[in-house]
């Protein structure tokens, strides 16, 4: 199913999770002793693709609520 014919409450739960599975990403990135340079590697894309779609689905719940797209920076600025 595609983002646009979401209901209000898949787009949210969608963010919920997407967030959780985000927030483990970017441990297993800081845990310098517990993996290996390929796993953080693989961890800083993971977070990256998650970042993308936590955006992509923050704007989908805007435009559900008739607002305007948020304002989007990079996280990294």
């Amino acid at each position: 199913m595609t983002i646009d014919i979401k209901t209000l409450g898949q787009l949210i739960d969608e963010l919920a999770v997407t967030n959780i599975r985000a927030w483990f990403e970017q441990e297993r990135l800081m845990n310098i002793t517990g993996y290996s340079v390929e796993e953080r590697v693989q961890a800083a894309e993971n977070a990256q693709r998650l970042n993308a779609k936590r955006n992509a689905l923050i704007q989908a719940i805007d435009k559900k609520f008739g607002e305007e797209f948020t304002v989007e920076r990079k996280s990294y600025e």
